[in-house]
């Protein structure tokens, strides 16, 4: 009987968690796609960067590198931002794999009415 209520509690607590983890998920949805967009940025800056930096004129060539300067620094952000993103990731899809063993150990318990995780009853 206390493997069926500690299951169902188990059951309880792998929902709740299951629940609270879906607002990380957009946030780093949204979080992925600014970082995209900070890269096309920082892609584009670099390019036109180089264009005005290989032209003839002198205030061309000065905007030029300023504008290859303000590329690098968005690169390096962008780059410093993924990485914080992929441990980000890391971390969420540890507590997705949480949740799922709350769920199933719960289930199990429920399922067999004492601490086993066997499938059926013998």
């Amino acid at each position: 009987m206390l493997a069926r209520i500690l299951g169902v509690l188990l059951l309880i607590g792998g929902v709740a968690l299951g629940v609270e983890l879906i607002w990380p998920l957009f946030g780093g949805l949204f979080g992925l796609l600014g970082a995209v967009a900070v890269v096309l940025l920082a892609a584009g800056a670099l390019y036109i960067g180089l264009r005005l930096l290989r032209g003839e004129s002198i205030v061309g060539r000065v905007v030029g590198a300023l504008v290859l300067l303000a590329g690098i620094w968005l690169a390096f952000w962008a780059a410093l931002s993924l990485v914080s993103g992929i441990f980000g990731i890391a971390f969420l899809l540890l507590q997705v794999a949480l949740v799922l063993a709350m769920l199933y150990v719960g289930w199990r318990w429920l399922d067999n009415g004492e601490f086993s995780l066997r499938r059926w009853r013998v």
